[in-house]
């Protein structure tokens, strides 16, 4: 007679269950593991920061006391793993968007891209103290001849036409002397629209028609596919003005830079002692204009506590989506916009 035959039987069963259960969690675990380490095509942009402007510009003249402070604001921008990219794209979570990384030519790396967009600050940041200058009674002077090519994206519409060294002189038959003006005269149309431009290439000008396109994933910028620097930039300023911004990019810091410069020249103190932020860029005639990442740029300014958050016009539909009791959404044209604003409050 054999006893408990059956219960050992069972026993192995459930042991069999028990390792096929923990061979499976082992796989899944592994599984996760690389999807959460293993790159993906494409960059996570997320809120990012606030960061007060005053310790970052230094003027050497006479300023004034502000009792508030005026803060740019930039999004966070990090390679996404597989992990991240799936959650991304199944679950579409508030304030977090992918960016593909495939938007450079093959012989630009990333490296070469933030010092492109540090150039696009550098020339934003000019701007904005000839802005703020002229604002506040000085009479400043920037001048500069085109914006070079160095790149020719292949996913672009100007791949074919346009070339390396080119130097763009004209957008739809409007003369352009810096490279910001060159990016807000396209991207202030409509994608799909035929932009005329031209350049001048071993002395000889070349007019192309060019129809634009949306090239970055998530963003509505119209481009013709073409990475500019300056070219032959120079500028004379009554004042000296420093600007350390570190390793931030890009030319949407432009209005508030301008508002911080213009406030600590003059004697009433545009601040309040409130907390300001806002983004757009900024041309030498004060024209404000539109940028990517509006809402993860105020939901970063209403962490840091800000009241009032100034935005290009171009951008105002989105950012009205973010405002609270806690934060006003104020949509500019202009710096006079900004200026006359502020001015209302008392």
């Amino acid at each position: 007679m054999i006893v408990g035959k059956g219960s050992e039987i069972e026993m192995g069963i459930d042991l069999i269950k028990k390792r096929s259960f923990w061979i499976k969690a082992l796989i899944v675990v592994v599984v996760v593991g690389i999807l959460a380490v293993y790159p993906s095509d494409y960059y996570l942009i997320s809120p990012g920061i606030a960061k007060p402007l005053s310790p970052m510009v230094n003027i050497k003249a006479d300023t004034y006391l502000q009792t508030g402070k005026v803060m740019l604001t930039a999004v966070s921008m990090k390679s996404a793993s597989l992990l991240e990219y799936m959650y991304v794209k199944l679950f579409n979570p508030d304030l977090i968007e992918l960016q593909s990384k495939n938007l450079l030519p093959p012989n630009m790396n990333m490296e070469e891209y933030f010092k492109f967009m540090r150039e696009m600050m550098k020339e934003s940041q000019m701007k904005a103290k000839a802005v703020a200058l002229e604002a506040a009674g000085y009479n400043p002077q920037v001048s500069g001849q085109g914006a070079k090519i160095t790149h020719v994206l292949k996913e672009g519409n100007a791949k074919g036409k346009l070339k390396p060294g080119d130097i763009i002189i004209k957008v739809d038959g409007e003369p352009v002397g810096l490279l910001t003006e060159v990016v807000s005269e396209i991207q202030d149309r409509k994608v799909g629209a035929q932009v005329r431009v031209t350049v001048k290439r071993d002395g000889v000008k070349k007019t192309y028609s060019i129809k634009t396109k949306k090239i970055q994933n998530n963003a509505d910028n119209p481009s013709i596919g073409v990475l500019i620097t300056s070219y032959k930039r120079e500028y004379d300023f009554p004042i000296k003005i420093n600007i350390n911004a570190g390793r931030i990019g890009g030319p949407s810091a432009g209005s508030m830079f301008a508002l911080q410069i213009f406030n600590q020249l003059t004697k009433k103190d545009y601040t309040y002692g409130l907390k300001i932020a806002g983004t757009g860029t900024i041309s030498l005639e004060g024209k404000v204009g539109r940028i990517d990442g509006v809402k993860q740029k105020i939901a970063a300014a209403k962490e840091r506590g800000a009241k009032i958050f100034f935005t290009p016009q171009a951008n105002a539909k989105a950012a009205k989506e973010m405002e609270t009791p806690e934060i006003k959404i104020v949509s500019v044209k202009n710096f006079t916009d900004i200026i006359n604003y502020l001015k209302s409050l008392k």
